[in-house]
């Protein structure tokens, strides 16, 4: 009965959910049949979509779940009251996740060069950080995940140099936690990894207008709507419960679903944007921000995949001339939330920095960057050779929690900062 059920269409009527990826129906011939090749690929076809499958692998997800507190997905944590997270937020919130203070400084570093590059050719970059599903609800983590306070994460060293650097940037992690206990509706779901879609929305809304203020152009407004509430959640809100391919849906709060639409294109200004993004701009650009706000430029999924043209035709960012994308368009976008930090921005931009120098940098410096290095290392030294400074710099980082060596660090760059904001008022 399975294996006749197996290929009938009520078999793939209700597909399993998440990053499942089935085999597929191998072809038959001579060659194939007599190597074993079809019969080793037919085996793990027949294994992937025997009849009732995916009915039974939900039937065994639920009875771990509910019998034994065991969650048949990877990297899926249950918290506290019943709240899921991916194992990656919570490493990203603790700092075990953490690169180092040289690695962050010389990201920073270089899309500090490409903005001032692009900014010179009459362009935008701008650096968007996303909520964070770690950072937002760490009073839900499980106790074995219970960790001190630390500064030395990951976001936490991107936010404070995105800053000192002077990197146009927008901190919606900053700016939902300061919105966590006063905000109407709820900001972050608590089946779901990314932002809600009301949070998305305030989101996107604001975005638009940083956009229309930095670049003094008046662009198509999102307008909201009716504020809808309901218990039947969207896909992004229920997505990590979605992915542990349950039978019966996990309670759940009511969510927050606003109407909207966009206002009209005529007299409007709609530059051309390009988003480097993780798949927090997925929600986005399903709202249509990509043809109705902005002119059609593409979403750089992870600096790998190119969409729209991928859902028709798999469209590589490695194989597009960087150059002529950077020519063609105004305004570049790169959006993360703190679980993708330690290899945020993909590669953008050295290639991109690459692609405008018509030259490979390998592993050789800016001078620019050689520069602060420079005098980065200096400071340190002078800060070494102070005992009254050092006996500062050990009692600073025991308060944070962070070694000695990137106290150091810390304050050496403050006096970098402190050096050219002295030079800036004295002009």
């Amino acid at each position: 009965m399975p294996l006749l059920f197996s290929f009938t269409h009520l078999n793939r009527k209700i597909p399993l959910k998440g990053a499942v990826t089935l085999n597929v129906l191998p072809t038959l011939n001579l060659g194939s049949w007599l190597n074993g090749e079809f019969q080793n690929k037919f085996e793990k076809y027949i294994n992937d979509n025997i009849g009732f499958r995916p009915y039974l692998v939900r039937l065994r997800n639920q009875v771990a779940y509910t019998l034994y507190d065991k969650i048949n997905a990877r990297g899926v944590i249950r918290g506290k009251e019943n709240y899921l997270y991916e194992l990656n937020y919570i490493k990203a919130y603790n700092g075990v996740d953490f690169v180092g203070f040289d690695s962050i400084t010389h990201t920073i570093l270089r899309i500090k060069r490409l903005q001032d590059t692009l900014q010179a050719m009459g362009k935008s970059l701008l650096v968007c950080l996303a909520p964070g599903k770690g950072s937002f609800y760490p009073e839900y983590f499980p106790e074995k995940y219970d960790s001190p306070k630390t500064d030395t994460t990951n976001y936490k060293v991107f936010s404070r140099q995105l800053k000192e650097s002077g990197i146009n940037h927008i901190d919606f992690n900053h700016w939902f936690l300061e919105m966590k206990d006063t905000s109407r509706y709820i900001l972050y779901p608590k089946y779901g990894i990314h932002w809600s879609f009301y949070g998305m929305l305030m989101a996107e809304d604001s975005l638009i207008h940083y956009l229309e203020a930095s670049r003094g152009i008046d662009m198509p407004d999102l307008i909201l709507g009716e504020y809808k509430l309901s218990g039947n959640l969207a896909r992004m809100d229920y997505d990590i419960a979605d992915g542990m391919n349950l039978i019966f849906q996990l309670p759940s709060e009511q969510m927050c679903y606003p109407e909207f639409a966009w206002e009209q294109a005529e007299g409007k200004t709609k530059p051309k944007v390009i988003v480097i993004s993780d798949s927090f701009y997925w929600s986005m650009f399903n709202t249509g921000i990509w043809t109705k706000s902005f002119s059609p430029g593409g979403f750089w999924f992870y600096n790998r995949q190119i969409y729209p043209e991928s859902f028709s035709k798999p469209t590589m960012v490695e194989d597009i001339d960087q150059k002529e994308a950077i020519d063609s368009n105004d305004i570049f976008i790169l959006l993360t939330t703190e679980a993708n930090l330690p290899k945020f921005p993909w590669g953008f931009v050295r290639n991109v920095l690459s692609a405008l120098d018509n030259k490979t940098e390998n592993s050789e410096r800016t001078s620019e960057e050689k520069k602060f290095r420079a005098e980065l290392q200096k400071h340190i030294n002078n800060i070494r050779g102070n005992n009254n400074w050092m006996k500062d710099i050990r009692r600073k980082a025991e308060e944070k929690n962070i070694s000695v060596d990137s106290m150091l660090t810390l304050d050496a760059m403050w006096m970098i900062e402190y050096k050219k904001s002295k030079q800036n008022k004295g002009k």
